[in-house]
């Protein structure tokens, strides 16, 4: 089963300091915003199944973000796991640890695993794919996994 994971923050601006509030926090750890500084953003995580890619030479996986709200633009390090599965213990084949800006417009920006330069992947088998993303400024945006996939290498 797949997991989509959405996060709504508030981005509290007090005193020309960027605050990151989870929309969920109690009421006695949120500051109290003026109404026009109160912003938010909302963020989706969708990893995609493994797959090889001819462009890459490597077995990847994609992660694709998006993100709307009243917030013009927030960096997120998006950490990813390509996770060989053969049976037995799984072991990570590559990760990644990547920043990137995303606007709120809901286009998608797509993080990689391995990523570019990294590791390369070039064995066939069972794999399956994991990130977790994060505002840079602080808080969980999201996570998702995908199922186990056989991919054949080249």
């Amino acid at each position: 089963m797949r997991l989509v994971a959405t996060r709504l923050v508030a981005f509290t601006a007090a005193m020309s300091a960027l605050a990151l509030i989870p929309a969920s926090a109690s009421a006695s750890t949120t500051p109290s915003p003026e109404p026009s500084s109160s912003r938010l953003m909302a963020c989706k995580v969708n990893a995609n199944n493994p797959h090889w890619s001819k462009r890459g030479k490597s077995v990847i996986h994609k992660t694709r973000l998006t993100c709307a709200g009243s917030t013009p633009t927030t960096k997120i390090r998006c950490e990813g796991q390509l996770i060989y599965d053969a049976g037995g213990s799984p072991s990570t084949a590559a990760s990644s640890s990547q920043v990137q800006t995303l606007t709120n417009t809901g286009s998608p920006v797509t993080y990689y695993t391995p990523e570019q330069g990294g590791k390369k992947v070039g064995w066939s088998g069972k794999f399956r794919g994991s990130t977790t993303c994060h505002f840079v400024s602080g808080g969980t945006v999201g996570h998702d996994k995908t199922d186990v996939v056989n991919v054949t290498a080249g």
